[in-house]
């Protein structure tokens, strides 16, 4: 897999109660780009990521992970590369301890225990949750959920991070530790979210979807100060964004 590039060419994708969930998307995302993914509810952004993932597949145009394009029986290369944390933490927490979910992963690439325990330790102590590895984890809080969630990723050492409103019920020292996380992660990642303070500060470019379209793609500073933009996309200016100099934007913004 070359340079860990993520693309889509003219990719549509409908629900059998939505039509046009995903309609026509083409872009190109380069080795160690980081790329914001922003949306208005039920915009498209979740769709998307799990195209890109192959959970769900095209009904036209294609994903293309690397040089490999994303259908049923590329699924084992293209996971092999590629790490996501769903929006629901649940959805990737099932086992009877945090460590065994953190555990899962890495075990099925058939790893020693030592290499497994090694990878465990250290996705946990990232996020700040290695006091709770023997922990069950349905008794988790719903943020320490989305901790485990994305330490169970990381444990799978992925190339490329897709990320499904990461930093959702954290509260702000969870959330700052996330943020000061993605920093270190020097390869490809795309992060679909709603907090927008947190796509300026990590993502150089940034996709806006309207109604399954791409609305706009371009700097993040300059689509997130576009304030006409934003609004008919249902969004707001990023808090760390108002009364900014540098920005040209105020408090009174209409």
């Amino acid at each position: 897999m070359s340079h860990h590039k993520i693309q889509a060419e003219n990719l549509s994708f409908s629900y059998a109660d939505k039509n046009n969930a995903i309609d026509n998307i083409s872009f190109l995302i380069t080795h160690g780009q980081s790329v914001g993914v922003i949306g208005a509810n039920g915009a498209g952004k979740s769709t998307l990521l799990m195209l890109l993932l192959g959970v769900l597949m095209p009904s036209t145009g294609k994903a293309i992970i690397g040089d490999v394009k994303v259908e049923k029986n590329t699924l084992p290369i293209i996971r092999s590369h590629i790490g996501m944390v769903f929006q629901n933490p649940e959805h990737q927490l099932f086992m009877p301890k945090v460590y065994d979910d953190i555990a899962f992963g890495p075990r099925n690439l058939n790893l020693s225990e030592d290499e497994v325990e090694k990878r465990v330790n250290e996705a946990l102590f990232k996020v700040g949750i290695l006091h709770l590895k023997d922990r069950s984890s349905y008794k988790l809080s719903w943020g320490e959920k989305r901790c485990a969630a994305i330490a169970s990723v990381l444990s799978m050492s992925p190339d490329i991070l897709l990320m499904d409103e990461p930093t959702d019920a954290l509260d702000g020292k969870a959330r700052r530790r996330i943020i000061e996380l993605l920093k270190t992660f020097s390869h490809t990642k795309i992060i679909a979210s709603h907090d927008l303070d947190m796509i300026f500060e990590l993502c150089e470019r940034t996709i806006v979807i309207l109604d399954g379209q791409i609305k706009a793609d371009g700097n993040t500073k300059d689509i997130l100060s576009n304030i006409s933009l934003l609004n008919e996309c249902g969004l707001e200016i990023p808090l760390s964004m108002q009364n900014c100099k540098n920005c040209g934007l105020n408090k009174n913004m209409n």
